[in-house]
């Protein structure tokens, strides 16, 4: 009974917790940690600026129509004035990718709906230093700093559930807030429960146990 009850509060920790990041800086080795995932490339071209500050499946402005950026991410930062958010082009990267000018309060939330396993991005010199935070459904943030980035780089980071709710990126360039491409989010995690499982598998270990006790 004892073990019962031990591993039932352990399942609720579990489901109350956020879960662990992995890094990656190789994206063929995060493709394969990750299993299936979406990539957002920002089409071939540039289309800029992204009116509002918000960029999703549904955004339609210019030469971008509906269905253009891919469903499951939701592209936000606060509303500015000129080209503060756009797809541009150029800057040493392929076709499109997602930029926004006057860093001091330029900062990238990406939303995701569903929840997520893993994300990826390609970013070069142009946002040689950020910081990023990965928020979970539940539990503390993930927060960490990259600096010295000269050239074409991947960036991965894979938690151990479906649990990232957002991920915010602040650049800390003089000229870019941010500008990423290439961005890859979901991620196979068939095997692992989802925490609403978890917390139900444990109410019915916690039923069972009870059950036992009175006969």
């Amino acid at each position: 009974m004892n073990k019962i009850l031990c591993l039932s509060a352990c399942l609720f920790a579990s489901a109350a917790n956020a879960g662990f990041i992995t890094t990656f800086s190789d994206r063929a080795t995060f493709d394969a940690a990750a299993g299936s995932t979406t990539l957002e490339n920002f089409t071939s071209t540039s289309h800029f600026p992204i009116p509002g500050g918000s960029l999703s499946s549904t955004s339609s402005f210019g030469s971008l129509s509906a269905g253009d950026i891919q469903s499951g991410a939701t592209y936000t930062t606060p509303v500015g004035s000129g080209n503060y958010f756009n797809i541009d082009a150029g800057g040493g990267f392929t076709g499109g990718f997602l930029d926004g000018f006057n860093p001091a309060d330029r900062d990238l939330t990406i939303t995701y709906s569903p929840l997520i396993s893993a994300f990826g991005f390609d970013t070069n010199s142009l946002m040689n230093d950020f910081d990023i935070t990965v928020n979970f459904l539940s539990g503390a943030s993930y927060n960490a700093n990259f600096t010295g980035i000269s050239s074409m780089k991947f960036f991965g980071f894979q938690s151990d559930a479906a649990d990232i709710q957002s991920v915010l990126i602040s650049g800390n360039n003089s000229s870019f807030g941010f500008a990423i491409d290439n961005h890859s989010f979901g991620g196979d995690v068939s095997a692992v429960p989802e925490p609403s499982s978890l917390a139900l598998l444990a109410l019915g270990l916690v039923g069972l146990t009870f059950n036992r006790k009175r006969k």
